[in-house]
């Protein structure tokens, strides 16, 4: 990005973190994603080329740091304490997003692999039965897909083939009804009501599927501005 010509503090930030991409590159890295191909898959539109040169824009400002692993034929990018420091940052540009600018979506938006690699990211280990457990997502969009997340203590999988284990809990969802959960729009028990999601399985299980996720961090926020501007309605 060319410098705006202004030495001050915003106009800086604007110059280092400006550039179409860049963020979205951050804010995939504060998620432990850290190979050149798997940023790739969770930045979809992005070329190799844009994305090569945005890690090395990062890079040689102090944000990152790429590592060559000698044992295996790859590369590994971090967070420099620098990067780390970023994470409140972002939080707040998203916070201020979802309060004033976060709007419906454009169908377009919603993409299901997305979704839910976010919602494998929001999981409340602690509240997982003791056993491994296997979900399965049946989403309905303008491609339905299949997904199979393996719960495991702290260990999450996403899985994209069926992995050949028994399902616990099949949930069965429209794409938009299921963003709307996970940002908080509407409630899991709003859209069941609507039949837009159902789960199957044994009861027990089903009745425990809610505390199993924390859903987006923006969540809270998201909702609680739906409610304001109904109350302004």
């Amino acid at each position: 990005m060319r410098s705006y010509g202004q030495y001050c503090p915003v106009a800086r930030a604007a110059e280092v973190l400006g550039d179409r991409w860049t963020v979205l590159i951050v804010r995939e890295l504060t998620f432990g994603v850290d190979r050149f191909n798997e940023l790739q898959r969770c930045l979809p539109g992005i070329s190799r080329s844009v994305l090569a040169e945005r890690l090395r824009h990062l890079e040689r400002l102090g944000l990152i740091e790429r590592t060559e692993h000698l044992t295996a034929p790859h590369v590994t990018y971090s967070l420099t304490p620098a990067g780390q420091d970023l994470r409140p940052v972002l939080r707040s540009l998203g916070e201020w997003a979802a309060r004033w600018a976060f709007g419906d979506p454009d169908p377009r938006e919603l993409d299901p692999d997305l979704l839910m690699r976010w919602i494998s990211r929001h999981v409340a280990a602690a509240d997982l039965p003791a056993r491994r457990v296997v979900l399965e997502f049946q989403v309905t969009a303008r491609r339905p897909r299949r997904y199979w997340l393996l719960l495991e203590s702290a260990e999450v999988s996403l899985c994209l083939r069926d992995p050949g284990f028994d399902t616990d809990v099949t949930v069965t969802a429209e794409v938009g009804a299921l963003y709307d959960v996970y940002l908080g729009r509407r409630t899991l028990r709003a859209v069941m009501r609507d039949d837009l999601v159902t789960l199957t399985g044994p009861l027990p299980l089903v009745r425990a599927f809610p505390q199993w996720f924390t859903w987006s961090d923006f969540a809270p926020t998201i909702a609680a501005a739906g409610r304001a501007v109904g109350r302004g309605a």
